[in-house]
């Protein structure tokens, strides 16, 4: 890696990490063989609380010196507060958001850089996030919800729903005027800042040659667990963005008044089916039939998250209604 006479950074990569020392390794080493001048970019770590080896690690490739790394500790609440630190530290014109668990292509920063140029007006550009191949397995819950776009286009432009941070760079000063990420929301974060950002009139770009590789195991528990996150977080933008309720509820499959007479008929249809006295019984094909039958299980799977969504989407709401809790989750 080559070292340029520019004085300060033009992007920073912001990268949030809890208990996932094993492969922010992988992230670092990657980021260490970027194919673009090393002052051209800082990497901030946001340790969120992390009870592993994650403050030796980061220390170990600072005294390296082989990129501008700092590190930072957040107190554990949500990624997107964890964020909300990074960008308080971050230095350069650009933000790019990395996982702890996204490894880049070598070419990752140079070609955001690219876009962003190419560009030549405030956008967000969004790359390609593929599942790392050694887990596509049986033991493997969340090969579907990595996926952006599977098409021929190369460069597409998408609705601010479609956005999620992995892989994902704006400028700075544009996702400072949106506020940052919501503190109070522990899943969702990135969708309903995408909301914000898309009222500021921000366009948002997939771009299929930027890749990173997403290497998160995940069992069937810790996906149902994810799915009752996402809907507490959709609890609480339903009742924080009224005029998006139609829209959360076909997004995420739960239930709204607001929703047209026949996707109303079908959710109905969906919870005859699909409860929690059929959900065990789901569960258990769908683990039998992985190892043979992968596309099925995964769909099954997709539909055991959505029914733990709709539950803790009910209950958020309805304990709030009873005045039993904030709409901080």
């Amino acid at each position: 890696m080559t070292v340029s006479k520019q004085k300060f950074p033009e992007l920073s990569v912001i990268i949030p990490s809890r208990n996932r020392c094993d492969v922010l390794e992988k992230t670092l080493l990657a980021l260490e063989e970027q194919q673009c001048a090393a002052d051209l970019f800082q990497v901030i770590i946001i340790d969120d609380n992390s009870s592993d080896n994650t403050f030796n690690l980061v220390n170990d490739f600072i005294r390296r010196g082989n990129i501008n790394l700092q590190y930072f500790k957040a107190e554990g609440k949500s990624a997107g507060n964890a964020r909300n630190l990074g960008l308080t530290q971050s230095i350069g014109d650009i933000i790019l958001f990395l996982d702890a668990d996204t490894i880049p292509d070598k070419d990752v920063i140079s070609k955001h850089l690219q876009f962003h140029r190419h560009f030549n007006r405030p956008v967000c550009v969004l790359g390609d996030v593929k599942m790392a191949s050694e887990l596509a397995n049986k033991s493997q819950a969340r090969l579907w919800d990595t996926k952006l776009y599977s098409g021929r286009h190369k460069t597409l432009k998408l609705n601010w729903w479609q956005y999620r941070t992995a892989n994902s760079s704006l400028k700075w000063s544009v996702v400072n005027s949106a506020g940052g990420f919501n503190n109070d929301l522990v899943a969702a974060e990135d969708t309903e800042l995408a909301y914000r950002l898309y009222k500021l009139g921000l366009e948002f770009y997939y771009i299929n040659e930027i890749v990173v590789t997403h290497y998160h195991p995940m069992d069937l528990n810790e996906f149902v667990e994810k799915g009752v996150l996402y809907g507490k977080a959709v609890g609480y933008w339903y009742h924080k963005e009224p005029e998006l309720r139609r829209q959360l509820a076909q997004r995420y499959g739960v239930y709204a008044p607001e929703l047209p007479v026949l996707k109303r008929m079908k959710y109905f249809l969906r919870t005859l089916v699909v409860n929690r006295y059929t959900v065990p019984y789901i569960m258990t094909y769908a683990s039998l039939i992985r190892r043979f039958w992968f596309p099925a299980s995964d769909v099954l799977y997709k539909c055991v998250f959505r029914f733990h969504t709709r539950l803790a989407f009910r209950t958020f709401k309805k304990r709030q209604k009873m005045n039993k809790i904030s709409f901080e989750v």
